[in-house]
């Protein structure tokens, strides 16, 4: 085995075990969060994940069952982002946290558009 294919494999190794752990640590610190931003903070993850899996091309019926999750997941979340983010604005912590989900909000409105511009044709 050469250094190079030994070296690129320690890293890849060293970069798991460090992304593993630093997942662990966030899990810790949310779960010290207060419930209600506990609760925004799953409801988003739902929203984001069930539009990475949404692909047009699904069976009829679960293609409706996906689209129906969506929309109960992420109908709401720029209300929800806003509510919180004014809740918790003098939280230097809890704000920085909620900045990363405006890319949520980013990702449904694509989502949403892409679905207008799907039924249109």
């Amino acid at each position: 085995m050469n250094n190079k294919y030994l070296f690129k494999i320690i890293l890849m190794t060293l970069f798991t075990l460090h992304s593993g752990l630093l997942f662990a640590v966030d899990k810790v610190i949310i779960e010290k969060m207060p419930q209600d931003l506990q609760d925004f903070f799953e409801s988003a993850e739902a929203c984001e994940g069930w539009i990475s899996d949404f692909d047009p091309r699904l069976e009829k019926t679960t293609y409706n069952i996906v689209e129906s999750v969506i929309k109960e997941s992420c109908s709401d979340i720029e209300h929800k982002l806003s509510a919180m983010k004014n809740k918790y604005k003098n939280n230097k912590d809890y704000s920085a946290r909620l900045t990363v989900y405006d890319d949520t909000i980013i990702i449904y409105d694509e989502y949403k558009k892409t679905r207008m511009k799907n039924k249109n044709n």
